[in-house]
Order: structure tokens, then sequence, then C-alpha cells
């Protein structure tokens, strides 16, 4: 079978298995049969199947995967939404898109930051405020008297702000969605000399329990006074646990799982900004 259109049936599959009414209405044009005459490698044919199939046609119609309906500015709103369908070509691999799980982090990270910056701008209308306001969530947040506007303080700060004052757990995923844009930007050879292999090795030579992918076992290793010692000692808190963990992260590309997180932080902005206005009455 020609290989674009293998991997046109494999973008199908994906998004068929990721989206339940995408996957009602190919089979209601479609049944459970393909007619052969489908399978050519004629590029003209195989662009109209892809149409047909819903793959471009489908990320440029699709509602926003995370509700912005709730912003009231227009711009930032259609800004949002933007991002978003971006983001999820960048998902399945469409509109000359390829399936880029680095780009998929970067638009995540452009809505998250938006997202934030819309919240603390809709809470406070000076910059004086706002900083006052995120160094009593974040004490260690270093932010200069210099700082003109909100755009200025770094993401990280806002992050942490805003998730210690609504306990979401959402930190660590978008800590490791910064590390992959850092990563883009300064193309650090780091991941290319850590070996996974070499520092799990390590770990169990110390009798540190990994769960089956590769993640601490904290409960199990804690069984074990001696191994837990070292774990207190020797690998909590370093840069190559960090890093390990980054790496196992990485190396899984969870899609769904940024997808979920970004939800999150969505539906707490809409609902703490709804009780602002509630509390402002």
């Amino acid at each position: 079978m020609d290989e674009k259109l293998v991997a046109t049936v494999h973008k199908i599959k994906l998004l068929a298995e990721q989206n339940e009414e995408f996957c009602h209405e190919m089979q209601k044009l479609f049944g459970n049969a393909v007619s052969a005459s489908v399978v050519n490698s004629d590029d003209r044919r195989i662009s109209h199947i892809e149409k047909y199939l819903g793959l471009d046609y489908y990320v440029d119609s699709m509602k926003s995967t995370i509700d912005y309906t709730f912003i009231s500015e227009s711009a930032v709103r259609d800004k949002l939404i933007s991002d978003n369908r971006e983001m999820m070509r960048f998902r399945y691999g469409t509109r000359s898109h390829k399936v880029d799980f680095e780009e998929f982090c970067r638009y995540a990270q452009l809505q998250a930051e938006m997202l934030l910056n819309y919240f603390y701008s809709q809470k406070d209308r000076t910059i004086q405020n706002i900083i006052s306001h995120l160094k009593q969530y974040n004490t260690k947040a270093n932010i200069p008297d210099s700082t003109a506007n909100l755009s200025s303080i770094s993401f990280g700060v806002k992050l942490w702000a805003y998730d210690s004052e609504f306990k979401l757990n959402i930190r660590d995923t978008f800590d490791y969605i910064r590390d992959v844009r850092n990563s883009q930007s300064h193309r650090s050879p780091q991941k290319d000399e850590f070996s996974i292999e070499d520092y799990q090795k390590k770990l169990l030579a110390w009798k540190i329990v990994l769960k089956s992918d590769g993640s601490f076992d904290w409960y199990q290793t804690k069984q074990d006074t001696l191994a837990y010692n070292i774990y207190e000692s020797k690998v909590k808190g370093t840069k190559d646990f960090a890093y390990y963990n980054y790496l196992l992260w990485y190396n899984n590309k969870p899609y769904d799982e940024i997808i979920e997180k970004l939800e999150v932080l969505s539906v707490s902005v809409m609902d703490n900004l709804k009780s602002q206005d509630t509390n402002n009455k």
C-alpha cells in the first residue's frame, strides 16, 4: 500500500481512538469495510480521502478541546482557541504539520500562560498589587522592582503561585512542559549524554525499587531502611534524579495528560473569576 495512504489510515485510526464522536461518524460513512477503489497512490485522491475522513477538516472545524467561552475579551479568547487548534494539529499531524510533541507542548504552554495572565490581570488592575499577590503564594519569587507589566514575570513564577493558592496539582506537568520548551530553545546536549538505563542500574544497585514504567516506587523502597536512607541521602533532590523523571515523562509523550491539566487550569480560572465577581457584587 502507498506510504501516504498508510499514514492517512494511521491518522484516522488514532483520531477515532481519541474521539468517540468522530469514530461513530466514520462508521456511519464507511461501515466496516472500505472499497478497494479507495486504495490507490493518486495524491489527489489521498488528499480527497483525508478531507472527507475528517483529518484537516475535523481539526479546522472542531471546537476547542478546552472551553474558553468564559473569556470576555474576544482577542484573548480567539487567541486561546487558535493556539488550542494549532496544538491539536501537532497532535494529529494535520494541515501539513507532522506529529510533534515538542510543538504540542509549546502551544500548551502558550495557552497556560495566557490563562494565568488573564486571571491575574482581571484580579488586580495594578502591577504592584499583582506582584504582591504572587509573592504571597510564591515566597521565593524573584520579581525585579523594575517589572513594568505582567508579561515580564516568568511563567514559572505565575504557575507556582497559582498552583500553591488553588492546589490544582498541575505544577509538575507544566514544569516539564516548560523544560521541553527550554530544550527547544537551547538544545542542551544533556539529553544525549544522559543514559536512562545506566541511571536505572545505579538505582537498582542501591536496592531502590522502580515501578514497571521506571518511575520511583516510594512505598516499596520505604520498606527497606538501608535503600530508603540511600534514596534520602544520594538521590532525592539531585539534578540527575529530577532529569531522570523528566525523561521518563518526555519519552512517554503524555498528550492526554497535558490536555487534562490544561483543562483543569482553565476550569479553575473560570471558577475563581466567577467567584471573584460574585464577591465584588
